[in-house]
């Protein structure tokens, strides 16, 4: 499906577009390609997770399959809004999303502190299951960076992105070689 996506698109943009209507397509092929890396993620990592369970028929612990089914909930609800920002480019859930990124990435911190909680209680489930529950909380964490993807250009677009998240340092104005900032050079041996 991906693919047909990506050849009708790419024919249609053949045609006269506007600058509008280019960045749309644009838009509409990133969005499959992030659909595909999620299925991507789905099929080769949270299968093989799942029958390594079944196959060893490990159990979670009460509270850590609660935090991954809780933890995997908001992602679906995620999705659902992605689907929106994608189809009706309303800025307004677009910032939700985003704003979610930061809370989705707390929750997976709180999931994983409790997990290693439970480990250090010595707890069996959590001992034979850790790795299970921490490559679910990194899988799901990536799907999540998928959908988020999905607010970006509309964000973009509305001139509601910064160009970084990172903080401005001395040590990267010398690398980038901003004009107001002396260079540094070594001497060449």
């Amino acid at each position: 499906m991906d693919e047909a996506i990506k050849l009708y698109v790419t024919k249609v943009t053949r045609e006269s577009l506007d600058e509008q209507e280019g960045s749309r397509a644009m838009e509409i092929i990133a969005f499959a390609i992030n659909l595909e890396h999620m299925g991507d993620i789905i099929d080769k990592n949270l299968v093989e997770l799942a029958a390594k369970k079944i196959r060893h028929k490990y159990e979670f612990s009460k509270e850590g399959a609660a935090e991954l089914e809780a933890f995997y909930q908001r992602i679906l609800d995620n999705l659902k809004l992605a689907f929106g920002v994608f189809m009706n480019r309303d800025v307004r859930i677009a910032r939700k999303l985003i704003e979610e990124k930061t809370q989705i990435r707390t929750a997976g911190l709180r999931s994983a502190d409790s997990h290693l909680s439970r480990l250090r209680e010595g707890r069996p489930e959590s001992i034979e299951t850790s790795s299970l529950h921490l490559d679910v909380l990194r899988d799901l964490k990536r799907i999540h960076s998928h959908i988020c993807s999905a607010a970006y250009p509309v964000l973009e677009s509305a001139g509601e992105l910064q160009p970084s998240r990172l903080k401005e340092t001395e040590a990267s104005t010398l690398r980038e070689g901003r004009p107001d900032q002396p260079q540094t050079h070594l001497p060449r041996s």
